[in-house]
């Protein structure tokens, strides 16, 4: 009798155990799906989703990336993140520009804020006025602005002023028809 009941005892336990373990596993299986999925989702998202964003710059604690000076004007501020997730940050657009055309490094995203509003924007979505001129953190003479209209407007009372885009203006520094000069301005 003591033994029927263990069996008894231990064949209702073997058969809760057997049905917590199918509701496991349904449950698991039911699971694993998910988790894979965020798994996945977690490995191959973010990929560049750094570069869709400028790098932040602490103003007056951030170095440029350039000349280790301390950045303290937004307006005239640049940063690019290269392909390996690392942040450039440089005190004068003039400067971001020699550093690139120094430092040939592949680059996810470059950014330039305004010099009017200090909103920053793609640098390919940019309009850039140099001039020596302009007075730039570094003397470079090089902003950048919105449109096209705002750039013409800038360089109106400047002498010699070129207006550019971007893709001109680093086509130009490449085929070395243009040279960014410290504290001097542009030079064609």
């Amino acid at each position: 009798m003591i033994s029927e009941e263990r069996s008894s005892m231990s064949g209702r336990a073997a058969r809760s155990a057997f049905r917590a373990l199918g509701n496991w596993s349904r449950l698991a299986r039911g699971l694993l799906p998910v988790l894979v999925g965020l798994l996945l989702l977690a490995a191959c998202g973010g990929g560049e989703d750094f570069a869709n964003e400028p790098p932040d710059i602490i103003f007056g604690q951030d170095v440029c990336s350039e000349c280790n000076m301390i950045i303290n004007e937004a307006n005239f501020a640049a940063a690019y993140w290269t392909v390996d997730g690392e942040a450039r940050r440089f005190d004068d657009v003039g400067e971001m520009l020699k550093f690139m055309h120094e430092n040939a490094e592949e680059r996810a995203s470059t950014w330039v804020h305004d010099v009017n509003t200090a909103e920053w924007l793609r640098a390919e979505d940019a309009w850039f006025v140099m001039s020596a001129g302009l007075m730039t953190p570094m003397g470079t003479g090089v902003a950048a602005v919105a449109n096209e209209e705002d750039a013409r407007a800038l360089a109106f009372d400047q002498p010699e002023a070129i207006v550019m885009t971007f893709d001109e203006l680093t086509a130009g520094l490449m085929a070395g028809e243009l040279m960014i000069e410290m504290g001097h301005g542009m030079e064609q």
